[in-house]
């Protein structure tokens, strides 16, 4: 009796044209995966190149063309965000169709596994049911029985290392499975990001328009406009600093976490120029009237990626402008965490979160923008002593402000 290993058969089959290798199918998969990867580098040189000229305006625009201008700029890359996330889509979607054929190639060839396995245990077992005895007497000599046993015995050991192919082959299947699970889950994050994207786009075109009809695209009215903002800016800068210099006093030391670097982490993935720091700073002696600033400020285009510095709850969240003249915080979120900090995310050009939604740190909560009163595209961020924060109405006389988060701020710098 003379056996073939069941592992060298399946080696066989798989080259067999019983399982043919599409060559056409995976070389036109290949050639459109390494199509799409150029696309989306071609894309990350534009959206590089707008934001180089971008940050050469941090400041606010001087003149009506230069503001109109940097808007437009703003819009051309936010469309090219767009682009390379639909980009990214495809991509992922080759991927997956990658990992869908891998799968039904391993599962055809467990298939064959699992048969021969079977046929060979049925052969096995009808061996197994002749005596011993009866095995002897069938063979006229002595050394053709013993052959007998060692065949017995070469096909055991077969059996126990095409067992373990089989084993191997199924871990592979499962890590085929739980890498397509994981890129469905980042196609369904990409779909969420190209959604946030288009509306981004959409309210920074209204943004445009909103400002060419308020001025009429005359400069003489876009200096008064400006003027007028600084007015009402200054006004809700002091009652905030205000109202949050007497909930300082209300900050306990003793239960909020030490200042030690890696309580929070940052708010923004990559490189973020840090464009004002926390409270007394030579530039706050300008921009809050000679008050520290509250927070800490990230120059960042419009449109980035903004993640919770830790886990906790959506406190709040809520929108300044659409209260007419309230030259605050624009688009805001605020989170409480269970080690009794908060943190406020400011400016921002889309919230992803909603109130009451728990969140792990790291998660994806909104992108930045220059919503509010910015004078460019950054995001401000707070750190709040938990038990001190409250959400209030402004009371400066004619102001819509309906509807603030203040409280005892800490800073961010000492938990980052």
């Amino acid at each position: 009796m003379h056996q073939i290993s069941i592992l060298a058969m399946v080696f066989i089959l798989g080259a067999h044209p019983l399982f043919p290798a599409d060559a056409s199918t995976e070389q036109e998969l290949r050639a459109r995966m390494e199509t799409q990867q150029r696309e989306i580098e071609k894309l990350e040189k534009e959206i590089a190149e707008y934001q180089k000229t971008l940050s050469k305006t941090t400041e606010q625009s001087k003149t009506l063309q230069q503001e109109v201008a940097r808007v437009e700029t703003q819009i051309k890359k936010v469309t090219a965000d767009m682009r390379l996330t639909q980009n990214q889509i495809a991509s992922t979607q080759l991927h997956i169709e990658e990992l869908d054929g891998d799968i039904a190639a391993s599962e055809i060839k467990m298939e064959s596994y699992r048969q021969t396995l079977a046929e060979t245990l049925q052969a096995v077992y009808q061996m197994d049911t002749s005596s011993l005895m009866e095995v002897f007497l069938r063979h006229q000599q002595i050394s053709d029985f013993f052959g007998s046993l060692e065949d017995l015995q070469r096909l055991e050991e077969s059996i126990h290392g095409d067992l373990a192919a089989l084993r191997e082959l199924k871990k592979v299947l499962e890590n085929e499975r739980a890498t397509r699970t994981e890129q469905k889950k980042s196609l369904s994050a990409l779909d969420r990001e190209l959604q946030n994207r288009r509306l981004i786009e959409q309210n920074t075109k209204k943004a445009k328009n909103a400002l060419l009809a308020e001025t009429k695209n005359e400069e003489a009215r876009y200096q008064q406009l400006l003027r007028s903002r600084e007015v009402k800016r200054n006004e809700m800068l002091n009652e905030i600093q205000r109202i949050e210099d007497e909930l300082r006093k209300l900050i306990n030391p003793s239960a909020i976490p030490v200042s030690r670097a890696g309580i929070l982490a940052w708010p923004i993935k990559g490189s973020a120029v840090l464009t004002q720091s926390f409270g007394n700073t030579p530039d706050s002696k300008i921009l809050y009237n000679g008050k520290p600033h509250n927070g800490i400020d990230l120059g960042v285009p419009v449109g980035t990626p903004l993640y919770a510095a830790d886990s906790g709850e959506v406190w709040e969240t809520g929108n300044t402008d659409t209260y007419a003249g309230c030259l605050s915080y624009g688009k805001w979120i605020l989170i409480k965490h269970p080690n009794k900090l908060a943190t406020l995310y400011a400016h921002l050009s889309q919230i992803a979160v909603t109130r009451g939604t728990s969140i792990a740190r790291g998660d994806l909560i909104g992108y930045t923008g220059e919503t509010g009163y910015a004078t460019g595209p950054h995001l401000h961020f707070t750190v709040y002593d938990a038990t001190t924060v409250q959400f209030r109405a402004s009371k400066i006389p004619g102001s819509n402000c309906q509807f603030l988060p203040y409280g005892g701020y800490l800073n961010p710098l000492a938990y980052l």
